[in-house]
């Protein structure tokens, strides 16, 4: 798509709009006339500057032109159906509600970008983007956030015209980003969803959300999956092609090292847009292929610092206004990452940055100036870009390694320490995604410690949970871990907001470990309870369940499981679930034969080194 022909389609989109909205007109006059041939065109041309341009780490901070550099990715669903995303109607053929879920780094928000874009071409609706993270801040309904926003953006001021738009369904809803809502708006934005989903029916919406975020809260969507580039069909090439177009050689040399170390570490690792990024970005330096995640990372701090500049622009070195040098950037990041990521803090406004350098600069015995050293980090470094006064880094991940960098360089006694309240604080977080690239880059990067402290200790703990005589006993206990209770629908195959009832304190302190299994008990666990055979089973009671979508209660079976573990209903899990607690009892005992022999191994060396000298 030239970028040119976006206005084309710009009025194109109005013209149509006209055409369809003869009964607005004829209702509200000159007014609806305005808004549609002014309105919406000035609104439309207005979203289409923001969002047809986009800074890269590869780019630096010189916006580029969305379709330049995009790349066509693919989502799959849960029947492993593969669909294109070339056009947004294609996502929208089963349902009006769509959740594309990805992990960090798999393209959302420029798919969103180009889904954006795409739906004025092809007059699929009004589109507006909701960033759902500044519903965390905000105390009214997602209704009264979507208006404020549409009469910010001056699309209509009178509520019955835009009332009337919506009821029509004349609008295509972006709401982005569900996994960054906290823990405490979650359920107030579910319900505001379902009940804006409920009353607009008519209208189309997208949501974005990384894995593991409670998505099943929302039985409204159809759930779609991220498809990472795939090695085999040469997307890895295509997408390396669209970044480098006027550098073919290049290209063709990054293809060459991937094509020569086909290990199923290096074909899954770029995958990722974002890793595999990375790998282009840093590929002049260094033309190898790191065999740890964090070296890229490594990589491309280094690159956005200098070498980048100094291999593409004849041996230039950006001026940086600060006149810090590398290692004092990286000693106030690491810092200020530690205190903002275990805050929760993933963007901040220029108060909040001022505040903690403070803190920093004090601890650190550093002179600073604040503002030159904002400004490097987003243009000379372009480590960081600002979105309307909200400054963030480039991705999300950057401030995960900065703080397990911090987490590394401590010494013993308080590394220690810190992995006691990982362990401790990671267990009121409800959601793994939050948390799973930080600890593998500690793993990475702060080995010793990292099993020493916080892998070994939690290993002992679920193997003291889940254990027994013999696999029957260690069943029970797996189960007893992992469920509080169970619901049955009301009707058969018919799917709730939750058949399981979750452990909460128990299940989240250690989910970094046992995930692969407790997804697959879950799955079996509810498959038993909509296949309806537990119906009989002695201790069912009925229960009330809010369902936030219909605004009422429905009443479900309910068998509790908190204090003890009904013979019958274990007499139907126990033939379902035994092969995936013999894998998990296998590799509990396995993973704490490996800890220990390579804490014990490394001390060992550490003394051996220590008494040679």
């Amino acid at each position: 798509m030239e970028e040119k022909l976006l206005e084309t389609f710009v009025g194109a989109f109005v013209s149509e709009l006209v055409n369809q909205s003869k009964e607005l007109v004829n209702e509200f006059g000159d007014e609806a006339k305005q808004l549609l041939n002014r309105g919406v065109k000035k609104y439309l041309d207005k979203q289409k500057e923001k969002y047809s341009h986009l800074k890269t780490l590869l780019r630096g901070n010189t916006p580029v032109y969305i379709y330049d550099i995009y790349y066509s990715l693919k989502i799959e669903n849960d029947d492993d159906e593969v669909f294109e995303t070339k056009n947004i109607t294609d996502i929208f053929k089963k349902s009006n509600y769509v959740t594309l879920i990805g992990d960090a780094g798999s393209g959302k928000s420029t798919l969103v970008k180009h889904l954006f874009l795409n739906s004025i071409y092809l007059k699929a609706g009004i589109p507006i983007l909701i960033e759902l993270r500044y519903l965390n801040e905000y105390n009214d309904s997602l209704e009264s956030f979507i208006i404020e926003k549409i009469f910010e953006n001056k699309l209509t001021e009178n509520i019955k015209i835009l009332n009337r738009l919506l009821e029509q369904g004349k609008f295509t809803f972006f709401l982005d980003g569900y996994d960054e809502l906290t823990k405490e708006n979650k359920q107030k934005i579910i319900k505001n969803i379902n009940s804006f989903v409920n009353q607009y029916d008519k209208n189309r919406f997208i949501l974005t959300t990384r894995p593991y975020s409670d998505i099943e809260h929302l039985p409204l969507f159809h759930n779609y999956f991220i498809k990472g580039l795939d090695y085999e069909n040469k997307e890895i090439e295509g997408f390396i092609y669209k970044q480098l177009p006027q550098e073919i050689e290049v290209a063709q040399k990054i293809i060459s090292s991937i094509n020569s170390n086909q290990s199923e570490y290096i074909t899954s690792f770029l995958t990722n847009p974002l890793l595999l990024t990375l790998y282009i970005l840093t590929f002049q330096s260094n033309a190898s292929i790191p065999d740890r995640k964090y070296i890229f990372y490594r990589r491309v701090i280094n690159a956005l610092f200098s070498e980048h500049d100094s291999k593409t622009k004849l041996g230039f070195v950006r001026q940086k206004q600060s006149s810090l040098t590398q290692e004092q950037f990286e000693e106030i990041l690491k810092a200020y990452c530690f205190l903002s990521y275990f805050e929760g803090r993933y963007n901040w406004d220029y108060d909040y940055v001022v505040n903690k350098l403070q803190t920093i600069k004090g601890k650190l015995n550093l002179t600073l100036n604040n503002n030159f050293f904002i400004n490097d980090l987003k243009s000379a470094i372009a480590l960081w870009v600002d979105d309307n006064g909200q400054m963030a880094f480039a991705h999300r991940s950057l401030q995960e390694y900065f703080s397990a960098l911090f987490i590394q360089g401590l010494n013993s006694v308080e590394n220690k320490r810190i992995y006691e309240k990982i362990i401790d604080r990671f267990a009121k977080v409800r959601r793994l995604n939050e948390i799973e690239n930080f600890l593998s880059l500690c793993e990475e990067m702060d080995t010793l410690n990292f099993k020493r402290y916080y892998y070994l200790p939690l290993l002992k703990d679920l193997r003291q949970t889940i254990n027994g005589q013999n696999l029957r006993e260690k069943a029970l206990a797996f189960l007893k871990f992992f469920a509080t209770g169970i619901n049955t629908p009301p009707e058969p195959k018919k799917r709730m907001l939750s058949e399981v009832d979750i452990n909460d304190e128990l299940v989240y302190k250690s989910i970094y470990i046992h995930l692969p299994f407790t997804i697959r008990l879950n799955q079996i666990l509810r498959e038993i309870v909509l296949n309806r055979e537990i119906d009989h089973c002695n201790g069912l009671v009925e229960k009330e369940l809010d369902i936030s979508n219909r605004k009422r209660k429905i009443t479900v079976k309910h068998l509790s499981l908190r204090d003890n573990v009904p013979d019958d209903f274990f007499e139907v899990c126990y033939p379902k679930i035994y092969h995936v607690t013999k894998e998990l009892d296998e590799f509990l005992d396995k993973k704490m034969i490996e800890t220990e022999l390579y804490i014990n191994k490394s001390l060992d060396q550490d003394k051996e080194l220590v008494d040679l000298i």
